[in-house]
């Protein structure tokens, strides 16, 4: 998918020095200073790498105007005010119902928050 369509990729997120996995870190730690619970402010981060992350997953399955859509959406509910806003939670509602019923999933946005809550439980444990 990054010769095909230029998406950086897992090599060029590296190479970049993960900045999707701060920015989730970020999102995190804002949702949480909101008063999100743990799984809102969680669900608002993987929202944000949906956003601008060019997932090479999502390239392949739905091709790159698919990838838009899904960052629209995901874009949707952060303006709604997240996934602790009625709005927001009715946004992710139907983003989540859109992608099942595509077959779509963001897998390499997946793999990024994953990075990130490591990261998280890494300086939690340090206090």
């Amino acid at each position: 998918m990054s010769a095909k369509y230029g998406a950086p990729g897992a090599r060029g997120e590296a190479r970049a020095g993960f900045p999707h996995v701060r920015r989730a870190g970020e999102a995190l730690a804002g949702a949480r200073a909101a008063g999100a619970t743990e799984s809102q402010a969680r669900l608002d981060a993987l929202l944000t790498v949906m956003s601008t992350l060019q997932d090479t997953e999502l390239l392949h399955t739905a091709g790159p105007a698919g990838l838009r859509h899904v960052q629209a959406g995901a874009r949707t509910v952060l303006e709604a005010g997240g996934t602790a806003t009625p709005a927001g939670t009715r946004a992710l509602t139907a983003l989540d119902t859109d992608l099942h019923s595509r077959g779509w999933a963001p897998r390499g946005s997946a793999g990024l928050l994953a990075g990130a809550l490591f990261l998280d439980a890494l300086q939690g444990a340090r206090g």
